[in-house]
């Protein structure tokens, strides 16, 4: 059985790690915050700034450096989820949210993030059921009341 800390460790996915390189603020505070860390990581962080040099080292270390992993979870729980991770995801007004977005709340919280809001499908208020006609009824012409002749 998974422990949340096993989970913890996942790997995130393409999608994850794009969403998160998007945001700007989030990639260069985690660089920040592992420059000023005390951690052995801490110099190569200290020599690269761009977001190309940057990506390809968070995203190595991610798995194998709990330094770097704890510190790119806290960056998007405070900056992102604002410290609400004992909260729904719905309640955090986040609608349509990306899946990168979507994946690091499971991965951070371990609960499903909210399904992608999408009208749901409208369903007739009663279903339309077509009468069973007699032979009679049929030969006398549908929705003719008059039988026989005149």
């Amino acid at each position: 059985m998974a422990t949340t800390s096993a989970r913890r460790r996942g790997i995130p996915p393409a999608y994850a790690w794009d969403w998160f390189f998007r945001q700007r603020l989030l990639w260069r505070e985690a660089r920040r915050r592992l420059v000023r860390s005390a951690s052995v990581s801490a110099g190569r962080y200290g020599h690269v700034e761009d977001k190309a040099d940057v990506a390809p080292l968070l995203r190595a270390d991610y798995t194998e450096d709990e330094v770097v992993r704890d510190t790119v979870q806290r960056v998007i729980g405070e900056m992102v989820f604002l410290g609400r991770l004992d909260d729904d995801f719905d309640d955090l007004g986040a609608r349509n949210a990306p899946r990168g977005m979507r994946w690091w709340w499971t991965e951070l919280t371990g609960r499903a993030a909210g399904a992608p809001s999408t009208p749901a499908p409208v369903a007739p208020d009663r279903e339309v059921v077509q009468p069973q006609m007699s032979l009679s009824e049929i030969l006398a012409g549908f929705g003719d009341d008059r039988r026989g002749g005149n």
